[in-house]
């Protein structure tokens, strides 16, 4: 079952990404003063976001509306930072978090995002 959950998921994320042009990546990246948030993916009732202008280290959130979840995890390691998540949707992050295609596409996009900050300087 959650070779199913992690398949579906990097599908949506896939899906997401892939269906950009560059001159909407250039669009939503363009201006580092602008909080954008990048829906990583969506798993079930939990959203991964990248924050265009986020600080460092290189971090995801996990957030969930009509629940208590509002929490962030370093990007290298999958590692839980702060924040509040229950145990079980802790489980479903890091269970989301093992395929390595997750972190590669979670520091692109994280690079991105950098590279066009720099850019705009």
């Amino acid at each position: 079952m959650a070779d199913n959950v992690l398949e579906r998921a990097l599908t949506d994320l896939l899906s997401i990404y892939m269906n950009y042009d560059d001159t909407t990546i250039e669009r939503l990246l363009i201006d580092p003063n602008r909080v954008e948030k990048e829906r990583v993916i969506k798993l079930d009732d939990l959203e991964v976001l990248i924050y265009s202008n986020d600080h460092n280290p290189p971090h995801f959130h996990v957030k969930a509306k009509g629940k208590n979840i509002d929490a962030k995890f370093l990007i290298e390691t999958g590692e839980f930072m702060k924040g509040e998540i229950d145990s079980k949707n802790l489980k479903r992050i890091k269970a989301y978090y093992m395929s390595p295609k997750t972190k590669i596409i979670m520091q692109l996009i994280w690079d991105k995002r950098l590279q066009n900050q720099h850019a705009n300087k």
